[in-house]
């Protein structure tokens, strides 16, 4: 049914919690900001950095994404690659590979921080392509997307994205794919519902898409 996979990274292929959530607590204390004893850091895992910003501290755009980008240098230098690959990530991978499927990764961490880290972990030398957003705040999700189907050479409707949260959801639809929605990262299951109907299919855990996918 499909020729190709993109992939979101945080909450889907990689637990990035204990790295991101250490470079916004150094963020917060180089800006001088006091965090909201009713926010819990773990929910800047995964959205645009400076959504988060505007979000949780009334921000406005431009000093969101000066606040994104002083979290991202705390990030590359001290805290990038403290994360952990998913259980059976990399059986997945092989699998995909096997069966001549494309594989790409559409993520909003910077391109710089996500071409490291994919690196580091060796998911990178699964990829047929990995696109980052942009230190300008310009690129949607939808965009990083649309990036990674230029790539890939693939015809939308070929296509299946992967993600864990509402943004993932929400890109897909703008880019034209399918999508399927994971439970086990820090989006739906966590801090969103998810909605059935919008999604191709949801799956609790990595072997379960699989299963879904008939690579087993």
């Amino acid at each position: 049914m499909y020729k190709g996979i993109i992939f979101d990274l945080d909450g889907t292929l990689l637990d990035t919690t204990e790295g991101v959530v250490n470079a916004v607590e150094r963020t917060l204390f180089q800006l001088e900001l006091i965090k909201p004893d009713n926010l819990n850091l773990e929910q800047f895992v995964g959205p645009p950095m400076q959504d988060s910003f505007q979000r949780y501290f009334g921000m406005d755009k431009e000093e969101a994404l000066k606040a994104a980008n002083i979290f991202r240098d705390n990030y590359k230098k001290k805290s990038l690659f403290m994360a952990k690959v998913y259980d059976d990530v990399f059986n997945l991978l092989e699998l995909l590979k096997n069966e001549n499927y494309k594989i790409a990764i559409a993520t909003n961490k910077s391109h710089e921080n996500a071409i490291e880290i994919l690196k580091q972990f060796r998911i990178l030398e699964y990829c047929d392509y990995a696109a980052g957003s942009d230190l300008d705040g310009k690129l949607k999700k939808s965009d990083i997307i649309n990036i990674c189907i230029e790539q890939l050479k693939v015809r939308s409707d070929e296509l299946l994205y992967i993600g864990d949260s509402s943004y993932d959801l929400k890109g897909a639809k703008q880019s034209g794919l399918d999508f399927l929605g994971v439970t086990y990262g820090f989006g739906f299951g966590k801090t969103e519902s998810i909605d059935n109907d919008e999604c191709i299919a949801v799956c609790d855990s990595v072997m379960e898409i699989i299963d879904f996918l008939k690579l087993s």
